[in-house]
């Protein structure tokens, strides 16, 4: 679905991501960790060529992404960054429809049928009942939301998010944690970063962990996420921590040693 090889790149000469590789097949989920300044943010900008790399391999669906036209990027992958600045007071389902736009021929606008579609992706979201608000006049945890509908509603395959949690309180994180899970269970792969060292072991089925531009383990939450890598990436004492919820399910937490 998704490989990238040896990947570089970065601001003019200044290189923020180093000889970068990993995989996403369909179905997987792939959280980039790491502290603020690593290259995540940054990783992301080179796969969806907001950025020029400078050497190395995207290849997206079998297809090499320096061939691609940016409507055909369109129909492959969608992103769904950290905020979004709209100054046009469009209502949530305005919004959410512009993401088929990449799907319509020329001087087409979208039929009912987008539309319907927009309003079945703010459905499973949980937020139809934003549908005839306007985008400026809801909560930054709601456009977060409201740009996560907009990326299912333009139908890619892959989704790319950046730290699509960091702005949320714990009930829209959740929420978002779901889409992912239903956006998974519908054959998409997802590769979202997080500052969070938990997080991956919650929803991930593979993690790149990133220390100042350099991949220092990728894989297996499990496998990568230790005691040892998360203090050489975080500077300071971590434990990973086994716990049992109401339901007896065991999860791993990670916390820093006092």
């Amino acid at each position: 679905m998704l490989k990238v090889k040896n990947l570089t790149g970065g601001y003019g000469s200044r290189e923020v991501v180093n000889d970068v590789s990993f995989s996403v097949a369909e179905g997987e989920v792939l959280c980039v960790l790491g502290p603020n300044g690593c290259g995540k943010s940054t990783l992301l900008k080179l796969l969806l060529r907001f950025l020029p790399k400078k050497s190395g391999q995207i290849m997206l669906q079998g297809l090499n992404i320096d061939a691609l036209d940016r409507k055909t990027m369109a129909h492959l992958v969608s992103y769904i960054p950290q905020s979004d600045y709209m100054p046009f007071p469009y209502t949530i389902i305005e919004m959410v429809t512009m993401g088929r736009s990449c799907r319509l021929g020329r001087w087409k606008t979208p039929s009912k049928k987008d539309a319907d579609f927009a309003y079945g992706c703010l459905e499973k979201l949980r937020i139809p009942h934003l549908s005839d608000k306007l985008y400026t006049q809801i909560s930054g945890g709601e456009r977060q939301l409201v740009l996560m509908a907009r990326a299912l509603c333009q139908d890619t395959k892959i989704l790319i998010m950046d730290e699509p949690t960091a702005s949320l309180d714990f009930s829209n994180q959740q929420l978002i944690m779901d889409a992912i899970v239903t956006a998974v269970s519908e054959g998409r792969s997802v590769v979202l970063t997080t500052h969070s060292p938990s997080q991956p072991f919650t929803i991930a089925t593979k993690v790149l962990l990133l220390s100042e531009g350099f991949t220092v383990g990728f894989g297996d939450p499990l496998d990568v996420l230790t005691n040892e890598s998360l203090e050489k990436v975080y500077g300071i004492p971590m434990d990973i921590v086994t716990i049992e919820d109401r339901n007896q399910t065991k999860r791993n937490i990670c916390l820093p040693v006092h």
